[in-house]
């Protein structure tokens, strides 16, 4: 099973502007379902950073009318997993371990969430078959951050997993 993540960013990289956002989000959302569900937009896509965005929908609102929690860390996981999982070997899969989400204030507008990966991080990725890293994360409603996390992510040779087909 190869890596999917590089070859999407490798299809829309000749793509307009205007037109790649939407591309690398359906390709992402077929590759990962639930992305797709949640609703989740890619705005930027390279190795060295992921922004993903969220608007605040009803599907993903609670009680008091903010964005939930939960969708919230789902845009930290999701931001952190794909700027990973774009530097590490084609046979490698990206697995989370943890995830660190500290909330500064409801959500109640767009959000983006933005994780990046320095440049000795990166090498270090792509240099191994297997590692950990610490990915950073910053969620934001217009210029306010309104979310910090860490993600602790593993990668592996997918062949080392027992996958499904």
């Amino acid at each position: 099973m190869a890596n999917p993540f590089p070859a999407i960013a490798r299809r829309f990289a000749e793509c307009p502007d205007d037109l790649r956002p939407d591309g690398i989000t359906h390709a992402i959302g077929q590759t990962i379902p639930f992305v797709d569900t949640a609703g989740v937009h890619i705005r930027t896509y390279t190795p060295e950073a992921v922004t993903v965005a969220l608007s605040p929908e009803r599907a993903v609102s609670n009680h008091i009318g903010t964005m939930h929690a939960a969708a919230l860390a789902l845009l930290a996981e999701t931001a952190s997993g794909l700027v990973t999982a774009l530097n590490i070997p084609d046979e490698s899969v990206p697995v989370i371990r943890t995830l660190d989400v500290s909330f500064q204030r409801p959500a109640a507008e767009r959000i983006t969430a933005t994780a990046s990966l320095d440049a000795d991080a990166r090498t270090r990725l792509g240099a191994r078959p297997i590692g950990r890293v610490d990915v950073p994360v910053t969620l934001m409603m217009g210029d306010e951050a309104v979310v910090e996390a860490t993600a602790e992510w593993a990668w592996l040779p997918a062949s080392r997993l027992n996958l499904p087909g």
